[in-house]
């Protein structure tokens, strides 16, 4: 079957919509796993506020960007967006891993018999009756496997929704810095 000149004009500049979104989403997760590795994944880190702001820029400036960057180089806003979500798609899975991760690697904190006791005298005196097993819950496993991956299967429905909006927005602002585009479709011949 023989394609027109405005079908695979419009199949190439929608495959611009990955690269974009895909080199973005590597350089997010190069920063998720570099802030990863130098804190150990431990979730007890004092965070400082540009910990924070990186984590924002991974998160939010690349999904932003790769539609800004999408749209940008073909002109159309389907291919900024299309470049957002392919971004949160991989950010959601970075985030699942690097949360896969922190969860593995922070052990268990042990806390001490006469400590639980003192907080269950303190809250039986405000007339909370609680056993000594529901306060030693950090001294099991953080929480299983099953519940980590659900909890990555929502945060990656999440980020491609977040993607998809944050690469329309992108993608709007970028319309109005692209370059118009040229209509240079030869009209069809019947043959």
């Amino acid at each position: 079957m023989q394609h027109s000149y405005y079908q695979s004009h419009t199949r190439r500049e929608r495959s611009r919509a990955f690269p974009s979104g895909f080199i973005l989403a590597l350089i997010a997760g190069l920063i998720i796993f570099g802030i990863g590795f130098w804190t150990n994944f431990q979730n007890n880190v004092t965070t400082t506020t540009w910990i924070g702001l990186v984590f924002l820029v991974a998160f939010i400036g690349t999904p932003f960007l790769a539609g800004m960057i999408g749209t940008l180089s073909t002109s159309r806003i389907d291919t900024g967006m299309a470049a957002g979500v392919w971004n949160g798609l991989f950010v959601g899975i970075f985030m699942g891993v690097y949360q896969f991760l922190v969860l593995e690697n922070n052990v268990p904190t042990k806390v001490a018999p006469d400590i639980i006791k003192q907080v269950q005298d303190f809250l039986a005196q405000g007339g909370i009756q609680i056993s000594v097993q529901t306060l030693q819950v950090g001294n099991s496993a953080p929480t299983s496997y099953v519940g980590i991956v659900l909890v990555d299967l929502v945060l990656l429905v999440l980020w491609l929704g977040l993607g998809a909006l944050l690469g329309l927005l992108g993608a709007l602002i970028g319309k109005i810095f692209a370059p118009r585009q040229q209509k240079n479709i030869p009209p069809f011949r019947y043959s």
